[in-house]
């Protein structure tokens, strides 16, 4: 497959001609730019880098008025707060929740590089078939007319005549369906890319990249990720076992009461082991649930990318052999049967019968370039890239 075929020329010259074309990387860069699922994520991540700021957030003060002795009123302030080891896993849970919020994004964006690439490789083949189905339909019409001149010169009967209309009639109708097709996918690419103009777009070929490492798929990030998170909520947990302060002002004696006897302090005591204690673990089976989520995620990419590495293979020895043997006979036999047929020595119903076989090997050559660059968008998709 290092050479590409004279077929294979033929393809790209009649879809591309000379005029820009749209790659499928321009494509995906255009979709990220203007899709908004992912302007929501972003948004998302930077929700969550804002409320870092609230980590270390106090409560608010409770002020007061009161009357201690009945003869007069005093003004007191009381503030609460946790020790400095609250405040840094509150922060950096915060954190971890921030690093979750950016795998998201990741996530997101592999998605969206993901349905991107489906939805261009549709388009592709779309394309493709139209040309197919064109020449195909073109071949069947001038049977037809041929058909029709013969049966007007008594060279074949009625028969005949009916079978080459009816073979053209479904191919015209094949072909229009496949033009159909391909004007509605060019739409859908236009909605998810924003761009008005698809006149000219990259031509099928055979995606032969190797596949990428699986190891930074987002799917398995995200999930590690999200064991980060759950991890630091076990060190959260702990925290509320510790025990919390208030510091306030308020004269509570009389009005030339000292001000050094004025001030309060108290300590929250965490005596209530048993929530403390459930809480604790709570936190902790939840860690190692997401610990066995991104185990699981692991375990499945793993099995995924080898089924369609397996996939990809045997797609591409496929198109080897339709390239180096199918296709070349594909012509063959067309140019044979044309022959045979203009010599008289082929009826019309063993003609049509061999034109058929041939544009199926054809039309499988394009099925077998689908089932390739589906498999590999899939592993794409599977190493996050």
């Amino acid at each position: 497959m290092k050479k590409i075929s004279i077929f294979w020329a033929f393809w790209m010259l009649a879809l591309q001609g000379l005029g820009q074309v749209l790659t499928s990387e321009q494509a995906i860069q255009s979709a990220l730019q203007n899709h908004p699922q992912l302007r929501a994520a972003a948004l998302d991540m930077q929700s969550k880098r804002t409320a870092e700021k609230s980590a270390r957030a106090l409560p608010n003060p409770e002020i007061n008025a009161e009357s201690p002795t009945g003869e007069f009123y005093t003004v007191g302030v009381l503030q609460n707060f946790e020790l400095p080891t609250v405040y840094k896993n509150r922060r950096k849970a915060a954190q971890a929740e921030t690093s979750l919020a950016a795998a998201g994004q990741k996530l997101t964006e592999n998605e969206l590089r993901f349905a991107v690439r489906n939805l261009f490789l549709e388009t592709q083949t779309a394309d493709f078939q139209l040309v197919f189905e064109r020449r195909r339909d073109s071949i069947f019409q001038q049977i037809a007319s041929a058909a029709a001149r013969q049966f007007a010169a008594g060279e074949i009967d009625f028969l005949q005549k009916t079978l080459a209309e009816n073979e053209a009639g479904a191919a015209r109708q094949q072909f229009l369906a496949a033009q159909k097709a391909a004007e509605n996918l060019r739409e859908q690419l236009k909605i998810w890319t924003g761009i008005a103009d698809l006149a000219q777009i990259e031509t099928l070929r055979p995606d032969l990249a190797a596949a990428a490492d699986f190891s930074q798929n987002p799917s398995i990030l995200y999930e590690k990720q999200a064991a980060a998170v759950a991890a630091q909520q076990i060190a959260l947990a702990r925290s509320a076992a510790l025990p919390n302060f208030s510091l306030g002002y308020l004269n509570q004696g009389a009005k030339n009461t000292p001000i050094d006897y004025r001030f309060r302090a108290s300590v929250g005591v965490p005596i209530w082991l048993g929530q403390n204690r459930a809480a604790r673990q709570t936190a902790e089976i939840a860690s190692l649930a997401a610990e066995n989520r991104a185990v699981a995620a692991t375990q499945n990419v793993a099995v995924e990318t080898a089924a369609e590495q397996n996939e990809a293979a045997t797609a591409r020895a496929q198109i080897e052999y339709f390239e180096k043997e199918a296709l070349p006979r594909s012509r063959s036999i067309i140019e044979t049967a044309v022959r045979l047929r203009n010599a008289g020595e082929i009826d019309f119903l063993n003609f049509l019968r061999t034109l058929d076989l041939a544009f199926s090997i054809e039309n499988e050559y394009i099925v077998q370039l689908r089932t390739l660059n589906t498999a590999q968008i899939r592993l794409r998709f599977l190493a996050g890239n």
